[in-house]
């Protein structure tokens, strides 16, 4: 009863004729939440600037640290103006409704709300909490769901429960994931800090998506710390008892809102580390001996790691991967049907094994080219579509130039092979699954940053065997 007014004109102007959806719950958004933002981007901004005035006498890498800052806070604002001024709903608002119940919920019974806060949601009576009402079903049915509810709860317990403020905190966690994550490369590529910058903090849909109230804003960090912790034990030899602390907590929280990401990315990073042997290994006698080894563990881990995710992931086990796929797909297309949203389709599909493989070059391009021009129909896709064209000029540009030297530098360099294994893989199975322009712009973040990743560091390795120098 408690609805606001724009609740009730949003929902009823919805085209659903189903009842029983759940709906979306409007924040209360007024001009004191964006007075009150103003001051916490104040605080965050004068903290980050003593930061970097510290940091950058002995570490010049820091240079751009208040620039990528800045990307994530304009991408968190965008992504909220975009939400509440001109999409009128989505997921955030249920995020941050039952979250803010759940934040009240502390005061109540700090006890009961702690032991909730490590509690798996498949095991609890959601009924008996008032905070939960109308939307028990989804913090039953998913631990993804429960567990960026808990996210936000603590985040709403530090932003006086101000959606807006809300925002501005995730983008701001989420820019702690993805910096380290961009000053680790900057370590290990010191020429290239710019153009590592824009790969990572300025391409406009990864910004904008990566930087509100959503699953996919903890998923980048996540990434973002393993990745930055995996060259600190690697190739820095920095940190090693933190960075295998940044591994767990991350693994773990990727665990629970999309384990499937952790099926590509720790088989790509067990592949960087069998390539960075080398480094590791000075004595070739004892590399040689040793790389058998190594293969077999790596193969061996690879297996028991999908296992062990597979026997707890649920709908994303091996034994029901498939019928999970078509229920994504099932469900993209409703939405894209009844929201007006856009779909795509990638022909008639068997669900099998050598029927995903057959579509694998059809997911890809959908992933990184799509969609195309003529495929615009709302300013997500405009968006999609502008990057869709910038990559596929720059991908062709590349295969055009190099032909099959490309093959040979992808290969014999480590980072662009890692960079590239995780970019294709997991671009195939987000372009399989989704179904739907708009959840796929969500999805293929993490492939989308690598893939520019490569690409800029191909472009590099080509200028340098040319003998031109590094690219300014």
């Amino acid at each position: 009863y408690k609805l606001h007014c724009l609740d009730y004109f949003i929902i009823h102007r919805c085209k659903f004729n189903n009842i029983a959806k759940l709906m979306d719950y409007t924040p209360h958004i007024w001009i004191l939440d964006y007075v009150l933002c103003f001051l916490y981007i104040i605080v965050i901004y004068f903290g980050a600037f003593l930061y970097k005035k510290e940091k950058e006498k002995k570490d010049p890498d820091y240079k751009y640290f208040l620039v990528a800052l800045s990307a994530k806070v304009f991408g968190g604002m965008g992504f909220l103006l975009l939400t509440v001024y001109y999409w009128g709903g989505g997921d955030t608002y249920t995020y941050y409704h039952v979250s803010n119940g759940f934040t009240e919920f502390f005061f109540q019974d700090p006890s009961e709300s702690l032991e909730l806060l490590f509690s798996d949601g498949h095991n609890i009576n959601w009924d008996q909490y008032q905070f939960a009402y109308s939307h028990s079903r989804l913090l039953r049915t998913t631990n993804a769901s429960f567990m960026i509810v808990k996210i936000t709860s603590l985040v709403n317990l530090i932003s006086c429960k101000s959606f807006v403020v809300s925002t501005i905190m995730f983008a701001f966690l989420s820019f702690l994931g993805v910096w380290n994550m961009y000053w680790s490369f900057c370590k290990v590529y010191p020429h290239l800090k710019k153009q590592l910058l824009y790969a990572i903090f300025f391409i406009p849909s990864v910004v904008l998506w990566g930087s509100g109230i959503l699953k996919d804003t903890v998923t980048m960090a996540c990434i973002g710390w393993i990745v930055y912790s995996f060259i600190n034990i690697v190739l820095l030899k920095r940190k090693q008892g933190l960075s295998l602390f940044l591994i767990f907590m991350s693994t773990m929280t990727l665990f629970y809102l999309k384990p499937y990401i952790l099926y590509v990315l720790y088989p790509a990073l067990f592949v960087w580390f069998q390539s960075n042997l080398k480094t590791l290994i000075t004595s070739n006698l004892f590399r040689a001996m040793l790389a058998p080894f190594i293969l077999i563990t790596i193969l061996i881990s690879s297996y028991f790691l999908v296992q062990k995710l597979s026997e707890n992931a649920e709908r994303y086990s091996l034994d029901n991967l498939e019928d999970t796929l078509e229920g994504f797909q099932s469900w993209h297309t409703t939405v894209s049907e009844s929201k007006n949203q856009s779909g795509y389709t990638l022909g008639d599909m068997e669900f099998t094994p050598m029927g995903i493989v057959k579509k694998i070059p059809m997911a890809i391009n959908v992933t990184f080219f799509r969609p195309y021009v003529w495929e615009i129909s709302n300013a997500s896709t405009l968006l999609g579509a502008i990057e869709g064209v910038v990559l596929l000029v720059f991908s062709l540009w590349v295969v055009l130039t190099l032909r099959l030297k490309l093959f040979a530098l992808i290969f014999k360099n480590k980072d662009i092979l890692f960079l590239l294994l995780f970019a294709v893989i997991f671009g195939a199975v987000v372009g399989i699954s989704s179904y739907n322009f708009g959840a796929l712009s969500r999805y293929k973040m993490p492939a989308q940053m690598f893939y520019v990743l490569a690409l800029i560091l191909i472009f590099d390795k080509r200028k340098k065997q040319q003998g031109k120098g590094y690219i300014q």
